[in-house]
């Protein structure tokens, strides 16, 4: 599938800067609104526990959940794609992202009646989140990469947002939910901006094309490997940074988890110049060097104690993983050849691996090892993954389908 904005303009004069158009903001506007609610999920479960009075290991199960539930949803995203369309599922997957939210956060909900209603976020929200991806990178073409990174960047400034407006319901009068139902209207809001013609998102036919094309050549199971190793680094990071930081600096829990916000923001840093840098610079390139800078930066969180050096240490880290999710998504769909939709749901079951995988790996080593060397499991993955960049390049002038 071709950018249809691109039509007619010869392929070395193609721009590499992002067109913001109506429908280029669709697609951010969605993709942040997913990140708001999935941020904020987190945000909602010691409140909803409190509210169904259940223990944790219990109330854990939400995101449990919702996690089996997204993997449910990539297997199925590219056959639904080519059953309905692109445009169409896009729709369908918004709308049942809004009422999956609604079931989940219902006033007086039991717990049997929540925990389906976040299975259900997981499943609409993947689909969703697969649709958004694949569209961007077609749509945008040579530009794919950075307008993927810059509405990666956007989704992750709604990410901060959403756990606040929580807190900030919970606070007041409103009340908690309001912090997710603001998703909902907008979600439905969005709707309305797209219109009645879903077409120009991606159709039937253009699935089935893709569909034709035959299975994926070996370039993308190693992009898809190169994946698994950036996510599991990043969650590594975010779901155990804590701990690091209690050993290493003395944190108290409190201190330390208010402080893996370091991470997020420097890699909300790192996505908006990211998506600036892959403007003029090949992304093979750019995500060489920022693997380089994440290990050398990481060296300086492991090797050091004083907390302020650690910390800047984690925001720089930050800043070097930060564009390796989705400039990894674009090289797996750049080495499919053009089968966007396809190579963007095996992108989602590749980052559901490595979260599911990787961060329990390290949690296994810091049992026998402690946290500090387990933490080389980080250094090792990006060593990894920088060995596939290098010997498994994937060119940006990569073939695509006709």
């Amino acid at each position: 599938m071709t950018e249809p904005w691109l039509e007619g303009v010869e392929p070395g004069a193609r721009p590499t800067k992002p067109r913001l158009d109506r429908l280029t903001w669709i697609g951010y506007v969605q993709l942040s609104l997913w990140a708001w609610f999935l941020y904020a999920f987190g945000a909602t479960q010691s409140l909803l526990r409190d509210e169904q009075d259940t223990p944790r290991a219990i109330a854990a199960l939400h995101g449990t959940a919702m996690a089996l539930a997204s993997l449910v949803g990539a297997l199925l995203a590219s056959a639904v794609i080519e059953r309905w369309g692109r445009g169409v599922t896009m729709r369908v997957s918004a709308l049942g992202a809004g009422a999956a939210i609604l079931i989940y956060t219902l006033p007086g909900a039991t717990f049997p009646v929540s925990v389906t209603g976040a299975a259900l976020c997981g499943f609409f929200g993947t689909i969703l989140l697969i649709s958004i991806n694949a569209f961007l990178l077609d749509y945008q073409g040579r530009a794919g990469p950075s307008a993927l990174t810059q509405a990666n960047a956007l989704a992750s400034f709604a990410g901060i947002l959403g756990p606040v407006a929580v807190g900030v319901g919970a606070a007041t009068v409103f009340g908690w939910r309001w912090g997710v139902w603001l998703v909902v209207i907008l979600l439905a809001v969005v709707e309305l901006w797209r219109g009645r013609r879903v077409a120009p998102f991606g159709t039937r036919a253009e699935a089935v094309h893709e569909a034709e094309a035959g299975r994926f050549g070996a370039s993308v199971y190693w992009s898809l490997l190169a994946l698994v190793l950036f996510v599991g680094a990043e969650f590594c990071l975010t779901l155990w940074g804590a701990d690091l930081l209690r050993e290493r600096c003395g944190f108290g829990p409190a201190a330390a988890a208010a402080s893996l916000g370091s991470i997020t923001s420097g890699m909300l840093i790192g996505r908006f110049y990211g998506a600036r840098l892959a403007q003029h610079i090949p992304t093979e390139r750019l995500l060489r060097g920022s693997v380089l800078f994440a290990l050398c930066s990481f060296a300086v969180v492991w090797a050091f104690t004083l907390w302020p050096v650690v910390l800047l240490g984690l925001v720089l880290t930050g800043i070097g993983i930060g564009v390796l999710w989705p400039l990894g998504v674009a090289r797996a769909v750049r080495a499919s050849g053009g089968r966007t939709d396809r190579a963007s749901a095996a992108a989602s079951m590749a980052a559901s691996v490595a979260i599911a995988i990787l961060p329990f790996t390290l949690a296994v080593l810091a049992d026998g090892l402690g946290v500090h060397l387990a933490f080389l499991l980080v250094p090792l993955l990006l060593v990894l993954a920088l060995v596939v960049l290098t010997t498994r390049p994937v060119p940006d002038d990569a073939p695509v389908l006709v």
